[in-house]
């Protein structure tokens, strides 16, 4: 039953898209977040919703007269100068099989960010989508919070398997990212239950990502919560909250966890984090001997290379790189990472520029709101990024979009503002309007 009304809610949402084709946008960010097919358990759990909805969605973007042309600033070619190099690149993988399967689930996941960026250019329809990836997220968030306090902590969350955030570790770091966009939402609400549900919600989404035991989303929590306590209006009432959320943690958590926690201290006794720098190693070694372009996606599964470079392996076998940076540089070379650096650098700077233009503007509070956030949540993926091996993670382009759309939607209302006070030429009136000799 839950397969079939899964997929009557995913083609009943067709015809609405070739109506407007933004809504194509909401729907993939739903199934690309939730994945609402991966809980099922026949026939929906693998049908290809996300391509379905993808295709009618570019589809019904080119048909229609939404913008076509995508605008052109740091953040746009840095991305499309990065979705080359990543093609280019793997034209030489070392292991072809495997890294065209990787290419082709990041050139859709690229390919719909290009989408967001051209047709989520207003407000209301960004605003919609940060609603949409929220609560798709919050999801997880909300249920595995419940589960940590009801098992007392023990058993680690995690998310649908076959997706991105299966992993423990991985639906940890999406909530950490998610969590400043919870507090947008907060800030930009009128209705008081809506508000209190968003803090509950925040609370929840604490004792889930407590629940993961990530050690990297730990690390990558506390340093987004600090950069919030700044970046966040409110900051007072804000810091109550988080500690009495932390005291409250630092009750609840279970032994075990603090053990694992500990472990990022005495790493050199955790067969995990020595494999992590093992792999690591393996992504400078190929990067050393394939400067330009790397050795190609999923280059350190393939067993024979990665025995080749690191013969003493702790697993022997290959195993994936656990950090998005040594991801990329493995993969992509130094000029990938060095492109995928300058598009991180890029999309903080139009955050920057977004924040200096509209703090002074009521009307652009919300965007001001918005990129502070923003902003918080990338801290939170560079910090846990480094330990996840989620480069090409959709919720971070979807980061990137936001920002990008931010920055657009600024601009336009400031060249709007400037237009009416543009000063207008001053028309004759009948006193001052010069008198014409009479006919004589």
């Amino acid at each position: 039953m839950r397969d079939v009304l899964i997929l009557l809610v995913v083609f009943s949402m067709i015809p609405m898209i070739f109506l407007r084709p933004h809504v194509g946008i909401l729907a993939w960010y739903w199934i690309s977040c939730m994945n609402p097919h991966r809980l099922s358990w026949s026939f929906a759990y693998d049908f290809p919703v996300a391509m379905v909805i993808g295709a009618a969605t570019l589809l019904a973007w080119v048909l229609s007269k939404e913008p076509k042309k995508l605008p052109l600033n740091a953040v746009s070619v840095l991305l499309l100068t990065f979705v080359f190099w990543m093609s280019f690149a793997n034209l030489f993988a070392m292991v072809p099989d495997l890294a065209f399967e990787k290419w082709n689930q990041s050139i859709k996941i690229l390919l719909m960010t290009f989408a967001t960026m051209a047709l989520m250019q207003s407000r209301e329809r960004l605003h919609a989508l940060i609603w949409v990836v929220v609560s798709s997220l919050a999801f997880f968030g909300i249920k595995g919070g419940l589960f940590t306090i009801l098992s007392g902590g023990v058993a680690h969350v995690w998310g649908p398997s076959g997706s991105f955030i299966a992993d423990n570790n991985a639906l940890a770091m999406a909530l950490v990212m998610v969590l400043p966009w919870v507090r947008y939402l907060q800030l930009h609400t009128d209705s008081k239950p809506i508000r209190f549900g968003l803090y509950a919600t925040m609370a929840l989404m604490v004792f889930s990502i407590i629940g993961s035991q990530s050690r990297g989303a730990f690390l990558g929590g506390i340093t987004m919560l600090a950069f919030l306590l700044v970046k966040s209006r409110q900051r007072v009432l804000l810091g109550m909250i988080v500690a009495v959320l932390l005291t409250v943690g630092a009750i609840f958590v279970p032994s075990a966890w603090v053990d694992r926690m500990k472990t990022i201290e005495t790493y050199q006794q955790d067969g995990s984090a020595l494999g992590r720098l093992e792999v690591w190693g393996f992504a400078i070694k190929i990067a050393r001997d394939r400067p330009i372009v790397g050795g190609g996606f999923r280059v350190s599964y393939d067993d024979e290379i990665y025995l080749r470079y690191v013969p003493n392996a702790i697993s022997g076998h290959g195993r994936n790189f656990h950090s998005v940076y040594f991801e990329v540089l493995g993969e992509l070379g130094y000029v990938g990472l060095f492109t995928y650096l300058a598009l991180l650098l890029a999309v903080w700077k139009s955050g920057s520029r977004v924040i200096a233009v509209a703090k002074t503007r009521p009307d652009l509070r919300w965007a001001s709101d918005l990129a502070h956030m923003t902003q918080v949540s990338l801290v939170g993926f560079v910090v846990a990024g480094a330990f996840q091996n989620l480069a090409f993670f959709d919720l971070y382009f979807f980061l990137v979009a936001v920002l990008f759309v931010s920055y657009r939607i600024v601009l336009r209302q400031l060249e709007v503002r400037d237009t009416v006070l543009e000063p207008q030429p001053v028309q004759p009136t009948a006193k001052s309007r010069p008198r014409l000799p009479r006919s004589v």
